[in-house]
């Protein structure tokens, strides 16, 4: 993952097609996209896989573009975006055989609570893919530096996020709940050469002005 030269929708592609590889998902009947915004990822999933798919979000905008985008495309029979909290889902336990959570890991107040409802909500044999920003992870006896922590306390305040975890964090949280055959990889290096353009189009007027009425 993380070629140059590609625009933000190759990018964003790119690193869904390499999730999936990575976590070798081969078909998916039933899709959860926890986070989904105005719904990319769950259109292009349910598409691929020609499979049904529900996406939340917390902003009734994001949510009423993404459906109306849905029913532009031909896609509102399959893929139906709602307003939902990610640490109170609104749906029975074991409905889902894919749960996708793409860069909205960070945003969960009770990463606990947050691991705890993608448990829940996953079918037996099901894959939890969470793809999140994570400070490294740290050998007993070590701490977060001063540097460290300054650098994640300035992209809290611009992202508004809550306290960060280590991805260490995430694997003792679905121990916790009973999950096995639990991978992760640090694509730290690949997504780095993205940050920069990512920065620069959130302090643009167009940028300021697009998350504002993103909700």
């Amino acid at each position: 993952p993380g070629k140059e030269g590609l625009n933000n929708t190759e990018a964003q592609i790119e690193m869904i097609e390499e999730t999936l590889k990575w976590a070798d998902v081969k078909s998916v009947k039933n899709l959860l996209d926890v986070g989904c915004g105005i719904g990319g990822s769950s259109r292009y999933l349910c598409t691929k896989y020609e499979c049904s798919g529900t996406g939340i979000t917390l902003s009734p905008k994001q949510a009423d573009r993404g459906n109306e985008i849905n029913l532009e495309r031909g896609l509102s029979g399959r893929v139906k975006l709602q307003v939902a909290d990610a640490l109170d889902m609104p749906f029975q336990s074991n409905s889902f055989d894919l749960l996708w959570s793409l860069e909205s890991g960070e945003h969960m107040p009770n990463k606990k609570k947050f691991v705890s409802e993608l448990c829940r909500v996953a079918s037996p044999n099901g894959r939890i893919i969470i793809v999140t920003w994570c400070h490294r992870v740290l050998q007993p006896g070590d701490q977060l530096t001063r540097q460290e922590l300054e650098l994640l306390e300035r992209i809290k305040e611009a992202y508004y996020l809550p306290d960060w975890c280590s991805v260490a964090d995430y694997e003792k949280l679905l121990a916790e709940e009973g999950i096995t055959n639990v991978k992760s990889e640090d694509w730290s290096d690949y997504v780095a050469p993205f940050w920069g353009k990512v920065i620069e189009s959130a302090l643009t007027p167009q940028g300021v002005t697009g998350l504002l009425s993103a909700g």
